[in-house]
């Protein structure tokens, strides 16, 4: 997650990411080729932060018991 968000706070100030310059250099207005390049810059983040919360839960869900206790013996077996 870092790296996405260091990569939204420099867009559009040092750099101009690849869809905003494609469109910039198309023709369409610069700050609608500015707000589709901040939609998919959002959308991607949340999409990165979705998987990273769901793969944490999982692993919580998957290394804990019943009593929220650490249980590694279950991090070898495969549940069927």
């Amino acid at each position: 997650m870092v790296p996405l968000v260091n990569q939204m706070s420099a867009a559009g100030i040092i750099t101009m990411p690849g869809i905003m310059t494609g469109q910039v250099l198309a023709g369409v207005d610069p700050l609608q080729a500015a707000t589709y390049q901040i939609t998919l810059m959002l959308l991607l983040a949340g999409g990165s932060g979705l998987a990273a919360i769901l793969s944490v839960r999982l692993a919580l869900t998957r290394l804990t018991d019943e009593r929220q206790r650490l249980r590694l013996d279950r991090l070898g077996r495969v549940k069927s």
